[in-house]
């Protein structure tokens, strides 16, 4: 079946309350490993269910999710919305993609930065949430198409993408990295990871991309690794990266195919350890980190299967116990909920491989 032709059953399948592998009688079993490790079990699926109706019970009428740094949390339940096969269109959860994207698009400034108009640590997002943003959106553009029902938006859906890419682009420190505001002056690693991975997203669904821009981007997370494999906050602090920082750094490598770049084998053998608790410091509800660590275990089960057969079983296992039952939502996130809730539901869909990111 052709990629796109996919997409569009899989949405029609997701309006229809159709679980995709079980219709195509694949079962839940991985590639990799046989019937020893399901990808997605009941349990999962059922905490998903409760997750986007979380996500969907606390969406403003305005589109927005979250009191605080919306543009980040919004385009990170947007995808979590289009993870479940959820379009602008199609599927149970089409108004809330219609809002979570009609609310970005209005943060869209014409100088192409995504921005709710506050500054970072002032309830805005800052570099870190137009970087979710691109990828929200560039996911979104990538899976549907043109909105034919949506024109008025697709119009502003493509402009907003060129724009964000533009704006990414000349925010770049000459070292490689971004910082917290668009300015091309400091960097750090967590921004960084951001930008790349929208830029990787945007090229994907058709954009032009400096490569250049990307280039610089990669060699800042290159020596941005330690010779342990994690990865510094900042490039030049030295050895002693976090979890969180590591797991985004796979993920980036991950991202562009990079499984056997002697920096990336290193970070995910890291990556590994910290997942399997043979590394200290780690928080076990770190949910930033389980949203990269999730990736990199799905994208780099191509250089060793028990990435995904045991790593991500085991941020799953963590994430499924830490879900508040009653409401559905991860609460301990020091954002309400809006932050750990989006996170989780998409870590817990990868399985599903609706997102054009997800594609293996």
């Amino acid at each position: 079946m052709e990629r796109r032709s996919f997409l569009s059953w899989a949405a029609a399948s997701a309006a229809l309350g159709v679980t995709p592998f079980r219709r195509w009688g694949l079962g839940w079993a991985s590639a990799q490993d046989g019937a020893t490790f399901r990808e997605m079990t009941p349990e999962q699926a059922e905490a998903v269910r409760k997750a986007l109706e979380w996500l969907a019970r606390n969406q403003g009428r305005m589109g927005a999710v979250g009191q605080t740094c919306q543009v980040a949390f919004t385009s990170i339940g947007g995808l979590a919305f289009l993870a479940g096969g959820n379009t602008p269109t199609r599927g149970k959860y089409a108004a809330n993609v219609r809002n979570a994207l009609r609310f970005v698009l209005r943060c869209c400034r014409r100088d192409g930065y995504i921005n709710e108009g506050g500054m970072r640590g002032a309830g805005g997002s800052g570099m870190h949430g137009h970087g979710y943003a691109l990828l929200f959106l560039s996911e979104l553009y990538g899976m549907c198409g043109d909105v034919r029902e949506e024109s008025d938006l697709e119009e502003s859906l493509k402009e907003a993408i060129a724009r964000a890419v533009k704006l990414t682009a000349s925010a770049q420190d000459p070292s490689g990295g971004w910082t917290y505001e668009p300015n091309p002056y400091g960097h750090e690693g967590s921004v960084t990871i951001t930008q790349v991975q929208a830029l990787r997203a945007a090229r994907n669904a058709g954009f032009t991309v400096p490569r250049e821009t990307i280039d610089r981007g990669i060699s800042y997370i290159k020596k941005s690794t330690a010779s342990d494999g994690s990865v510094m906050y900042s490039l030049g602090q030295g050895a002693g990266g976090s979890y969180a920082l590591t797991a985004a750094g796979a993920c980036v490598y991950a991202y562009y195919g990079l499984y056997d770049a002697p920096e990336a084998k290193r970070c995910m053998k890291c990556l590994f350890e910290f997942i399997t608790n043979k590394r200290a410091d780690r928080n076990q509800h770190d949910y930033y980190a389980a949203f990269y660590a999730g990736q990199a275990c799905f994208f780099m089960k191509q250089q060793d299967s028990r990435f995904w057969s045991d790593g991500y079983e085991r941020i799953r296992k963590e994430l499924m116990s830490s879900q508040d039952k009653k409401s559905g939502g991860w609460l301990g996130d020091s954002y309400n909920g809006a932050f750990g809730t989006a996170c989780a539901a998409l870590v817990l869909q990868i399985p599903y491989r609706y997102l054009p990111i997800f594609q293996d």
